[in-house]
């Protein structure tokens, strides 16, 4: 291995299982230093367990490396302070952060309030906790990385808007952790993994549903209950992101998985129309946008 992490000391949220555990289990074999945080819920978020941390831990210390286990809920600010006062007693001051702990919740627009909370503080609140309570050290020691998962979903292209609205906030929050810390040694990024995980597993009656209903083709049904791919496909770039050749990353979406990985394209604006200076013009009629809307702007 190159330890291109050596000495590091990491905080990997959900890292008992699935895309949480393998990008533990990168950063461990780079060097790093882990806090291996999970409640250690069922894919649904039931249930509380400290077997899946521990399982983690054992496995990178039987590697040669090092880690402990957290098991307080990244989905409240103090258990997010728990854990990084773990981490600071264990190791030392943190300089890696992966925000991946989550579970599938109701993210429907007929979410209760209590549901509807539920999923910003899991998907959207830990990010901001942590990095609140992590990055300002990081800016002192001129070092850090913070790494926060998104998914599919924050393009709105699985519905469910409530978890849309997490996903796309928390691609959105890192865009602008990246800005003000542009210069200061510490980088922000999301990335959107695929991966056949236990979470995905959950979602195959709904696929299979969607399939008998006719919503769904025979190939993209067969392509469904494949899978994206082994989950082992998706650490090497977020490990990568942690890395001193990731310096000058940051602010960026990438999606990993399936032996691929991808940049998401940038907000911008396109098929702009105009009428010039907006102090000397008359703003657009309605009957002008009904020919210029589909014809330029949508074309």
């Amino acid at each position: 291995m190159s330890m291109r992490l050596k000495g590091k000391v990491a905080i990997v949220t959900g890292a008992g299982n699935g895309v949480g555990k393998a990008c533990a289990l990168s950063l461990a074999a780079q060097g790093a230093k882990v806090v291996v945080n999970d409640l250690g819920t069922s894919a649904a978020g039931a249930g509380m367990s400290s077997e899946a941390a521990d399982a983690t831990v054992a496995e990178i210390r039987a590697a040669g490396g090092e880690a402990v286990a957290n098991y307080d809920s990244v989905a409240d600010p103090a258990g997010c302070a728990s854990l990084v006062a773990r981490a600071e007693d264990a190791f030392g001051p943190v300089d890696i952060v992966l925000a991946i702990a989550g579970a599938v919740l109701n993210g429907q627009i007929n979410s209760t309030d209590e549901e509807y909370r539920k999923v910003m503080d899991l998907f959207l609140g830990q990010k901001f906790w942590l990095a609140r309570l992590t990055v300002p050290g990081m800016v002192e020691r001129g070092f850090g990385r913070f790494v926060s998962v998104a998914s599919e979903g924050a393009r709105g292209g699985v519905g469910n808007p409530v978890f849309a609205a997490a996903m796309g906030g928390t691609v959105s929050m890192m865009k602008g952790l990246a800005t003000e810390l542009k210069g200061t040694g510490v980088t922000a990024n999301t990335f959107a993994p695929g991966a056949s995980t236990r979470t995905y597993e959950l979602m195959l009656p709904e696929l299979e549903k969607a399939h008998a209903e006719g919503r769904m083709s025979d190939e993209m049904f067969a392509a469904a209950k494949k899978g994206p791919g082994p989950v082992e496909h998706v650490p090497p770039i977020v490990t990568w992101l942690c890395t001193d050749e990731a310096a000058g990353v940051s602010g960026q979406v990438f999606h990993s998985g399936g032996g691929r990985v991808s940049v998401w394209s940038e907000y911008k604006d396109l098929n702009t129309i105009s009428k010039g200076d907006p102090y000397e013009n008359d703003p657009y009629t309605l009957e002008e946008l009904d020919v210029l809307v589909p014809g330029t702007v949508l074309s």
